[in-house]
């Protein structure tokens, strides 16, 4: 079996939908030393949302504990691009509807289960934490791919940050009360919005104020007020409604 579509079993409170989470792997047999890319799919109830790796203002992000066959070992998770949630508590990051998380694994020598187990909090007017956990068995042999699940695999990894290209240029400053973010994509930039990968680096809640021209932008952020110096910037930048991009800079 692939594991495609597998649902796993949750304990969820009565106050909160059930989440359906499956694991989704491309194939049922693989050979020994190869990379496969294992993903976490979350089924998220209609009106509630799940959190990215930094939740924002509130909330947690999904965990995972790996059982694997002897020899096997997992990566951390990838996560995709997130969305900026706004409430009475703030602003956080996170995933609406249904959401993909990957995990490269290194296969070893022989085949068996491989099990995840989850932690998850779901939140709408309330938070409620979930568990549960997916499960599916590799065996060892020729690659053999599930085109059904390659192609879920693939359309999760679109959702993926990008690459920064090397032209763009980008740097970083602060000054006591901001970080700016300045980059050079060529073209005009009308809208772009930064989501940091760590906690307490810039007030989520605040306009994050964009100036471009046709070809350089930069912009503007509010820091988060505990007069912590930023040594790098972290994150995805999301420009013009499209396109995504990992960001790691140092910050002057």
């Amino acid at each position: 079996m692939t594991g495609f579509w597998l649902l796993a079993t949750a304990a969820v409170l009565a106050q909160a939908p059930e989440t359906k989470v499956a694991l989704v792997t491309a194939e049922s047999s693989i050979k020994s030393g190869a990379t496969m890319t294992i993903g976490v799919h979350f089924q998220v109830p209609a009106g509630w949302h799940m959190y990215w790796v930094n939740p924002g203002d509130a909330g947690m992000p999904p965990t995972v504990q790996w059982s694997l066959p002897a020899g096997w070992s997992a990566g951390e998770w990838q996560w995709p691009t997130p969305t900026r949630m706004a409430n009475s508590a703030g602003v956080d990051y996170g995933y609406e509807d249904e959401v993909t998380l990957l995990t490269p694994v290194k296969v070893g020598s022989a085949g068996g289960d491989i099990t995840a187990n989850l932690k998850w909090l779901v939140c709408k007017d309330v938070c409620v934490p979930q568990k549960g956990s997916a499960k599916t068995t590799v065996r060892m042999g020729t690659n053999t791919v599930d085109p059904a699940a390659k192609q879920a695999l693939d359309a999760a990894k679109v959702r993926l940050p990008k690459t920064m290209p090397v032209q763009w240029k980008v740097n970083g400053f602060q000054n006591p009360n901001q970080v700016i973010l300045n980059f050079r994509p060529g073209i005009k930039v009308e809208q772009a919005v930064f989501f940091p990968a760590e906690r307490e680096v810039i007030e989520n809640a605040a306009t994050q104020r964009l100036s471009s021209t046709s070809y350089a932008a930069q912009l503007a952020m509010s820091k988060m007020v505990t007069g912590k110096k930023i040594a790098r910037l972290k994150g995805v930048l999301f420009v013009n409604g499209e396109d995504s991009y990992a960001v790691n800079v140092p910050v002057r």
